[in-house]
């Protein structure tokens, strides 16, 4: 893939979406049964088939910027560790000691080796067992049935993807299919991870779907960034992955979608920034978009399913190009306080709402406009992995074999 001529190539028809204020609509109005936000039986084929054989983007490389730090998360019901080890190589385990279970770490943190706080069994960063407490009373233990159980992984575009089977042969090339190479041009690896926070929703895909159109932003978002918005989305699909642009309305300029800055440039001179305009959307629960306040940044947002078919926990991580100089600090944490507001008291708050009307089981249907195709394509994909065979290939369910 020529990156650059991609790029330019979607920016070019942006453009022109922008000079004719209109979007390409989808082929049809769409509806779904509502029970796909609230049976429990799917909710549980989407853990099995989605997240743990699709390879999930977990986490920022910025995160894990030295050897010996680690992450703890739990994603659909899966304790997960991820660890930088002295080879630089950053990997995925089940966040569990060999010996009975208990999770190794919580939180974020840095550490030389991984400790039990049960008994005291260690791990070397790279899962390799490495002492057991009392060994001498306690008998002969197999180091290599004793490794911890570890999660293929691979580090792209500044981030970090792994897929929850150990068991897996993952085709991470089938699955991005160069959308990393676009992502990449970001350069997320050199930023600076500036904080993240972690909020409750309704079911996964019901949070999920408000990334993925633009028509509730003048509406739901009237009393925040929405007046004079357009609620106008162009879409760019990638695979299963896509891009939002936003239609601006005329004379409403975006600082983050600053896209049309570009008409007055011939296309050779395109600088990278405006190249990168929009929401990007990695497959199944992630989005990306830009702002500038503090300093250019980045809210990569994580929507995992939660216990039961209608919670979810959606994960705002705050990336900045450059660390915040200390007369920016305050405008970059109340940039995370305004994208934690809008999320947490205006698009969760509504979803939550959604979930109990279709947890009722009186409204049999919800619909999915032309100008909604980023949803009506995301759902697609679902039904893809979901209803594909469960002995099916990662690259056959991407359509490869």
């Amino acid at each position: 893939m020529d990156v650059r001529a991609k790029l330019v190539a979607d920016a070019r028809h942006m453009l022109e979406r922008l000079e004719k204020g209109t979007i390409t609509p989808a082929p049809a109005r769409t509806s779904r049964p509502s029970s796909i936000y609230t049976d429990e039986a799917l909710f549980g084929r989407e853990k099995e088939r989605i997240f743990r054989k699709a390879p999930l983007m977990l986490a920022a490389s910025c995160e894990l910027r030295r050897a010996g730090d680690y992450k703890a998360m739990d994603v659909a019901g899966v304790p997960v560790l991820l660890v930088r080890g002295q080879d630089g190589t950053v990997r995925t385990f089940l966040n569990a000691c060999t010996h009975r279970a208990a999770k190794l770490a919580h939180g974020c943190g840095h550490a030389a080796r991984l400790t039990c706080p049960y008994h005291a069994w260690s791990f070397r960063l790279d899962g390799a067992l490495l002492a057991v407490a009392s060994r001498g009373v306690f008998g002969e233990v197999d180091a290599e049935e004793s490794r911890l159980v570890s999660f293929p992984t691979t580090e792209r575009a500044g981030l970090i993807w792994a897929v929850l089977d150990p068991d897996a042969s993952p085709d991470f090339d089938a699955f991005l299919g160069g959308f990393d190479k676009l992502i990449a041009q970001f350069g997320f690896e050199n930023w600076h991870h500036f904080e993240s926070r972690s909020l409750p929703g309704a079911n996964w895909k019901l949070a999920f779907d408000a990334h993925l159109e633009f028509y509730h932003l003048p509406v739901l978002h009237r009393a925040t960034f929405g007046p004079g918005m357009s609620n106008l989305a162009e879409y760019f699909f990638h695979g299963p992955h896509q891009r939002l642009g936003l239609v601006t309305n005329a004379g409403h300029v975006l600082e983050q979608d600053d896209v049309a800055s570009l008409a007055t440039l011939p296309e050779g001179e395109w600088p990278a920034t405006p190249l990168l305009f929009g929401e990007w959307i990695i497959f199944p629960n992630v989005s990306i978009n830009c702002f500038y306040k503090g300093g250019r940044g980045v809210i990569i947002s994580q929507v995992f399913p939660g216990a039961s078919v209608g919670e979810s926990v959606t994960v705002q991580m705050f990336l900045h190009e450059n660390p915040p100089a200390e007369d920016l600090v305050a405008d970059a944490r109340a940039m995370s306080d305004f994208l934690g507001q809008v999320v947490g008291e205006e698009d969760l708050p509504m979803s939550r709402g959604q979930q109990e009307v279709l947890e009722s089981g009186l409204l049999p249907r919800v619909q999915f406009g032309r100008n909604e195709g980023g949803v009506q394509h995301f759902h697609e994909w679902i039904d893809r992995f979901v209803e594909a065979p469960r002995e099916a290939t990662l690259a056959a369910v991407m359509g490869g074999e």
